[in-house]
């Protein structure tokens, strides 16, 4: 109980950040928003911005996995990372960052049975968009 408490208090607060990187995009200050990403996903979930684009997604998928998060820190970690994909310069990171947040969704809902509409759509649009390049 106190476990799920405490991510529960986690969630709260990492969705508190996002809602703050999403006001930044809207007033223009995306490199902030950028930081804030960043440092979450390093902080928080060990994932080094250097680290993913450097990576595959088989690889991410290992990662993802061998960290053992609790399907709802997984599923604020693709808010994260489809955030972070739209804030990229280069198209080739951007459509990196979109392929993990497919990956992380897929994994979502085959290991832990977590469907989300929101996350379903996107995926679909996501792979829609990525499938005409």
């Amino acid at each position: 109980m106190l476990k799920r408490d405490s991510i529960t208090a986690q969630m709260q607060q990492l969705n508190q950040v996002l809602a703050r990187v999403k006001r930044l995009i809207i007033e223009d200050n995306e490199a902030e928003a950028k930081l804030m990403i960043e440092d979450k996903l390093s902080d928080y979930f060990k994932l080094r911005i250097d680290q993913l684009m450097s990576i595959d997604e088989d690889t991410f998928a290992y990662e993802i996995k061998k960290l053992q998060f609790q399907p709802e820190e997984l599923d604020t970690l693709a808010y994260f990372i489809d955030e972070y994909a739209g804030l990229q310069d280069e198209l080739t990171e951007q459509l990196k960052m979109y392929r993990y947040y497919i990956e992380l969704v897929d994994f979502l809902e085959k290991e832990h049975q977590y469907v989300s509409f929101e996350h379903t759509s996107r995926r679909a649009l996501l792979k829609n968009q990525l499938n005409d390049l």
